[in-house]
């Protein structure tokens, strides 16, 4: 009986080069000059000579996609371009998109976790997904978390504009929840520097949590990510965790359209 020759596992889907040449060429015209990017910096941003980056550019203008002034010679989204991501974004769903991120998040995580958005009574628990560790606890979806003393809170409070958050603030303050506006200021200054939010059994006793924030294409607060522990267990949120943990929120802002921090 002859041998069969096993083809190998390929990593990678395969695709057509020129396809993905041309996506780094359009991408190029976002990390320039909002007026346009002449061809030398389409040529360094996308790694092409510039002759290969003309060649891309002229088949782009053809196709609508590019478009270049006459009298700059600079090159700029077209209109065709302009439709496309106009029909990409009619078609996100923010929250699904985030909640896909954090399942993948907790799987790999093996822990439980929230997602979180602000409703008519501050940040409102919508998604509850139970992970690996047994996590025993009152809140459930539907629940609303303090704005002082949750890790959750400290992240509307810091990407949120205070006449959204002020009136909460008083509200907890009148049902006895009370941090000085001080110490407020300088969680949101720590929150701002890091990047993500913690607490060690402050908001349910034994529960530790680190919360990040996932952002819209404008910039601004559209969820917060919640993963959970035990918080006897002081070695789970290691570093590297937690940058596993910011780095799931980032690419969920950047699907939802997020164009970066600024």
């Amino acid at each position: 009986m002859s041998s069969v020759d096993i083809p190998e596992v390929v990593s990678q889907r395969k695709s057509i080069q020129s396809v993905e040449i041309g996506a780094r060429v359009l991408l190029s015209l976002l990390k320039t000059d909002p007026g346009g990017s002449f061809l030398r910096d389409v040529a360094s941003h996308s790694g092409l000579s510039r002759s290969q980056a003309h060649r891309y550019l002229l088949a782009f203008v053809n196709a609508g996609m590019v478009e270049q002034d006459a009298s700059s010679g600079r090159y700029s989204l077209g209109t065709l371009a302009v439709r496309l991501g106009l029909a990409a974004i009619a078609t996100l769903d923010p929250l699904r998109i985030a909640t896909r991120h954090l399942e993948g998040l907790l799987n790999e995580l093996q822990t439980t976790g929230l997602l979180s958005v602000w409703g008519d009574y501050g940040p409102t628990v919508i998604r509850w997904i139970d992970g690996g560790i047994p996590l025993f606890t009152s809140m459930h979806v539907g629940s609303t978390l303090p704005l002082q003393g949750s890790s959750t809170g400290s992240l509307f409070l810091t990407h949120c504009p205070p006449a959204q958050t002020r009136e909460r603030i008083e509200r907890e303050r009148a049902k006895g929840i009370i941090i000085k506006d001080a110490d407020l200021s300088k969680e949101i200054q720590s929150v701002r520097k890091l990047g993500y939010a913690r607490t060690y059994g402050s908001v349910v006793p034994g529960l530790a949590a680190v919360s990040v924030p996932v952002f819209d294409s404008q910039n601004r607060l559209a969820a917060t990510m919640s993963v959970l522990a035990r918080s006897q267990d002081k070695t789970y949120f290691s570093e590297a965790k937690i940058a596993r943990i910011m780095e799931a929120a980032r690419l969920a802002s950047e699907a939802i359209g997020w164009p970066g921090s600024t």
